[in-house]
């Protein structure tokens, strides 16, 4: 009787342990990614236009924490930027002809993305998840126009921010044990800030370290 009972506690023991090292494989902060950013924003859906709605430059840093098997989610920082824009044209109105105006003009936008993730596709090593909520974007703008609409030469610098929603899918690959690769697609539209309705596509490839 002592024995039967002695191994019914060593089988409750293990099912115990089990359960809880499936729990830590489950749960916690799964891996990190460094990426690759190209991005696009415009009020028509005319998106990567070359010089008009094109962000070419972009980085960003990202980390997983698993919630389940299937959700996870995502927080990270991306930095994005114009690059020196240089634009030389004239503008004509009813009060005659304006003579050429330099334009020169640099935006850099730093954005705060946080992220829900549901996995789709599990195909050991290749995965799919769903991906949505919300980013914030902060904007830093430095415009120098010469001359400008009063005839003198005229700069401006700012910084705006601005909230919006993402919808998007995450593609990963893992290649080793810790390193792998993965591409997303984004999806944004702004609800509030100074970019309110205008829409944004997002394109990122990079590498993923994973913790375990």
């Amino acid at each position: 009787m002592k024995t039967k009972s002695v191994i019914i506690i060593l089988i409750l023991v293990s099912s115990i342990s089990l359960k809880s090292q499936t729990i830590e494989k489950t749960t916690g902060f799964s891996d990190m990614k460094f990426s690759y950013i190209i991005s696009s924003m415009s009020a028509g859906g005319d998106h990567f236009e070359k010089n008009e709605t094109m962000i070419p430059i972009g980085i960003g840093w990202e980390m997983t924490y698993n919630l389940s098997k299937r959700f996870s989610t995502n927080i990270g920082i991306g930095f994005r930027t114009t690059g020196k824009r240089i634009l030389d044209s004239f503008i004509i109105s009813e009060w005659g002809y304006s003579g050429p105006i330099h334009h020169e003009y640099r935006d850099i936008y730093l954005d705060i993305p946080f992220h829900i993730n549901y996995k789709i596709l599990n195909t050991r090593p290749f995965k799919v998840h769903l991906s949505t909520g919300p980013r914030e974007t902060f904007c830093f703008y430095n415009n120098y126009y010469n001359p400008g609409y009063d005839g003198k030469e005229n700069r401006l610098k700012g910084t705006t921010s601005s909230t919006g929603l993402d919808f998007g899918l995450i593609e990963t690959l893992k290649i080793f044990k810790q390193f792998g690769i993965f591409s997303s697609q984004y999806y944004g539209y702004y609800l509030f800030g100074h970019f309110s309705e205008l829409e944004s596509v997002d394109l990122k490839v990079g590498l993923t370290y994973y913790f375990k």
